[in-house]
């Protein structure tokens, strides 16, 4: 797409140079690598120029503060602790937008990629009615769980000495079948496990069995060999501090803590304002029948090779959603894309017309081709068609949101850019790009915060918080 020159001229110069030296500075460390290893692709300070050029109306500005992009902050805040999400953000992200947005009772904000409920959760909190869309049927089980604040603590505290007085049993149960459950747990620690499977199964009242259920799923990773740094492997260092009635103590805390949170915000919030949750594809279903939103906060999953599926295997397999691999490939293929999807699905998906044409995409995917030979020892050989995908899947679901968006909507949208087969791909970049090619307007670009590369660490990533919205000029894409 060739530049105007009406438009370069919207560009202030004295707007321009500061932009162009912050940018350079981000990217210093990147400098020397980046000309061993593509010097003939197109740089993360070319795009953000180029950008710039392009869509004057659009400030980008760098914070470098890394504020609530992490999950971390949540750890020790009520509800928000009953599960430690890896991929979230802090409530004080969310409940900076819901200030920011100048949003209240009256309206009603969306999350199509809802996680573990961080927003979900904030809104609750805040008196302001949600929406959450998670895919994953196990994350789904614990998002559902954490807006429901109805239950009697005293309840759920009755109900665990009733079913700590039977753990003494022996299990009947089995671990699922095809998970490594000898190599990940230690013989004491999965006798324990199954022991507290089993009797959560006896809680007959389903309301209250899904507490006992979320607490048995939190203390699964802990009890085992595994971590996850960020995806789930073996931890060798770590199978000295277990024993085998780890479990149990786990489990009780986080019985007391679900009872303790209960009481508390039963006590000082509104806990009825409505959280409306759906186990679906945020691709595919039709929010805009059940709903008209007024903001979305949300983070979808990045441009790269996490395995969201994978990494949740042994919470999917212990709580019955996921019977066998087969069953995760099934998940993974129907998910915002990552390179772990099955060749199959690819192959199919490749025959398909484009749903819309962009030259940074096309540059990319024609800058992937040859990196597919000259790299030694990749997995798999269709990259361009998986990074054409992944802008399609993105574009889907802004469609989505745009229908269901009432005039004046405004998105608060986190995620990272990304280098495949060492070709720069500034995601952040192309997603505005893509909101504004379907009736979105947007307003801001905030980089936050330093990342980096999961193949080159020395390769330096960032890390934004896109702002667009829907406003009444803009809604010629629906008629």
């Amino acid at each position: 797409m060739a530049l105007s020159l009406d438009r370069y001229l919207n560009i202030n110069k004295n707007e321009l140079e500061p932009l162009i030296k912050q940018t350079n500075r981000f990217y210093r460390g990147n400098h020397k690598l980046y000309h061993e290893i593509g010097a003939h692709f197109k740089s993360p300070e070319t795009y953000i120029c180029e950008f710039t050029l392009r869509n004057p109306e659009v400030r980008t500005v760098f914070l470098r503060n890394g504020k609530g992009l992490n999950f971390v902050a949540n750890k020790n805040e009520r509800i928000h602790r009953w599960t430690n999400y890896l991929e979230g953000f802090s409530k004080d992200f969310v409940l900076e937008i819901i200030r920011k947005f100048k949003l209240n009772s009256t309206h009603t904000i969306m999350d199509p990629f809802a996680g573990s409920g961080t927003v979900n959760v904030c809104a609750k909190m805040k008196g302001i009615p949600s929406v959450g869309i998670e895919i994953n049927p196990t994350i789904y089980r614990v998002l559902k769980t954490k807006i429901s604040w109805d239950m009697d603590p005293q309840k759920v505290r009755q109900a665990y000495r009733l079913l700590s007085e039977n753990l003494s049993q022996k299990s009947s149960m089995k671990p699922p079948e095809f998970l490594d459950s000898a190599r990940q747990f230690h013989p004491g620690i999965l006798e324990n496990i199954l022991r507290i499977r089993e009797q959560i199964t006896k809680i007959k009242d389903e309301d209250l069995r899904k507490y006992f259920e979320l607490a048995f799923q939190t203390i699964l990773l802990p009890s085992s060999n595994l971590k996850r740094s960020p995806s789930i492997g073996y931890d060798k260092k770590k199978t000295k501090n277990l024993y085998p009635n780890l479990p149990f103590e786990l489990f009780r805390l986080k019985i007391e803590e679900i009872a303790d949170d209960l009481e508390f915000v039963q006590e000082k919030t509104n806990s009825r304002v409505p959280s409306f949750i759906y186990n679906a594809d945020s691709k595919r279903f039709d929010v805009v029948k059940q709903h008209r939103i007024d903001a979305v906060i949300t983070s979808p999953p990045y441009l790269n090779s996490f395995d969201y599926p994978g990494n949740y295997k042994l919470e999917m397999g212990w709580m019955g959603d996921a019977l066998s691999t087969s069953d995760l490939r099934a998940l993974r293929d129907e998910m915002i894309l990552c390179d772990n999807v099955s060749r199959t699905m690819i192959k199919d998906y490749a025959k398909q017309p484009k749903l819309f044409s962009n030259d940074w995409i096309d540059y990319i995917v024609e800058a992937a081709k040859p990196r597919m030979k000259e790299r030694i020892g990749i997995r798999r050989k269709d990259y361009p068609i998986l990074l054409r995908k992944y802008f399609e899947d993105i574009y889907s679901v802004l469609q989505k949101i745009y229908k269901t968006m009432n005039d004046n909507g405004k998105v608060a949208w986190v995620v990272g850019d990304s280098l495949i087969l060492d070709v720069y791909v500034p995601t952040d970049l192309i997603t505005m790009i893509l909101a504004k090619m379907i009736g979105f307007k947007p307003v801001k670009i905030e980089i936050h915060r330093v990342r980096r590369s999961g193949i080159r660490r020395s390769f330096i990533l960032r890390e934004s918080v896109l702002y667009f919205e829907k406003s009444k000029r803009n809604n010629h894409y629906l008629e």
